[in-house]
């Protein structure tokens, strides 16, 4: 009887084995179907994923204003505080969102738009300015020496070493930033499906926040049945930690980022007043703001780019007066505000944020940037326990050894 069932046992292995592999044959035979699929499924998933990133992030304030209006003298506000947080913070939320997509959106569509237009002029303009500078300005120090040119003079050479607006238009630098700028603005300009999937994200977010304790207790439940008392403690633990390194850390970045995007828009803004020609003054502040949450380096990129962007539209001298005013408001902003904001929470070694946001971004793109800090922390926390542990393993080994050997 028992050589019958490992014959069926090994029957069946076989028969799991075949199915398997008719199963990678057919994928790999219709990849492109299966990949379509996919893609549709994942689309189908994006206003529940959206719904759950909603919820998670808008949780911290709905709990706090719920905190808030339990203490009220008033019986109805008391009794249905978690109800009108809830619905408090999602009317916020709706009426910051109808503010950015009416007045914000259409002035960085047409900003784009208006640049990447101008982007052939803007070259020209930066050329001829480079030329009327003169024979002996000091900036002609940097240009290299053409002798198979056989020129001397430095308008010559400024002649054969830049080509065309065209063609930099169509190819180099200037192409893939023609390029970029051009799927930016055709994903601002179909908002169609992106505003539908908000709409029902929304939604899903407005009913995960209002019944989030039966979710939670719906989803401890489940996991109890599956997972071992003790590993669900643990994992409870580092999801609390990770949790709470996580949204400090994306909380107190996006406070960050809308600071210093606002500041950058009165400094722009009051640079234009002392006649320093700056365009597109609200895009480039959002760029600043935006760009400030990735450490280091975001500031940098931002930076520059405004700075390029005022050499095209404005001049040598204006470009020169934006990078030296945001480099002052940059060091504000590292050694005074955000100190305050983030409080060093983190504690993390700068070359290790450096190494995790190369690491995360090249697989990941800009994404990883975001989230390279706070996985890095996680790590690191995840490590140190795990050291901690091994050490205090070996320390009672150690003791254990002494103890056998006196005995």
């Amino acid at each position: 009887m028992e050589r019958k069932w490992k014959d069926f046992s090994l029957y069946k292995q076989g028969l799991i084995l075949i199915l398997v592999v008719f199963f990678l044959y057919s994928v790999t035979a219709n990849l492109t179907m299966f990949l379509a699929i996919i893609r549709r499924f994942l689309d189908v998933l994006a206003p529940f994923v959206i719904g759950c990133t909603m919820a998670y992030f808008l949780s911290r304030p709905v709990i706090k204003l719920d905190e808030y209006l339990s203490k009220s003298r008033i019986s109805f506000v008391k009794n249905k505080s978690h109800v009108l947080a809830t619905i408090t913070v999602f009317l916020m939320v709706i009426t910051a969102v109808t503010v950015i997509i009416i007045h914000i959106s259409p002035i960085i569509i047409g900003n784009i738009r208006d640049f990447i237009d101008n982007l052939p002029l803007y070259y020209n303009n930066a050329i001829n300015w480079a030329r009327e500078l003169g024979d002996d300005h000091w900036l002609y120090r940097f240009l290299p020496e053409i002798p198979q040119y056989n020129v001397d003079v430095t308008t010559d050479i400024i002649d054969a070493l830049t080509p065309d607006a065209e063609v930099v238009i169509d190819t180099g630098v200037l192409a893939i930033l023609t390029t970029t700028l051009g799927k930016i603005l055709s994903n601002l300009l179909s908002l169609g499906t992106s505003l539908m999937n908000f709409g029902m994200g929304m939604i899903i977010a407005l009913y995960v926040l209002l019944y989030r304790t039966s979710v939670i207790a719906l989803i401890d439940r489940l996991a109890t049945l599956f997972i071992k008392p003790k590993t669900l403690t643990f994992l409870k633990a580092y999801l609390r930690k990770s949790n709470e390194v996580f949204y400090k850390f994306i909380s107190a970045q996006f406070l960050d980022a809308c600071i210093l995007g606002t500041l950058s828009l009165f400094l722009l803004w009051i640079l234009t007043l002392f006649g320093v020609r700056i365009e597109y003054i609200m895009t480039l502040a959002l760029l600043l703001g935006i760009c400030n949450m990735i450490p280091f380096f975001g500031s940098i990129f931002a930076s520059l780019v405004t700075t390029v962007i005022t050499l095209f539209t404005g001049g040598f001298q204006d470009a020169l007066i934006v990078l030296g005013s945001l480099l002052v408001l940059q060091q504000i902003d590292a050694n005074f505000i955000s100190p305050k904001i983030t409080s060093d929470v983190l504690g993390l070694n700068p070359l290790l944020i450096v190494t995790s946001i190369f690491i995360l971004g090249s697989y990941l793109g800009v994404l990883g940037m975001f989230i390279a800090v706070p996985i890095a922390t996680m790590c690191k926390i995840f490590l140190e326990d795990y050291l901690t542990l091994r050490e205090e393993k070996m320390g009672i080994e150690i003791k254990l050894t002494d103890l056998n050997e006196n005995n």
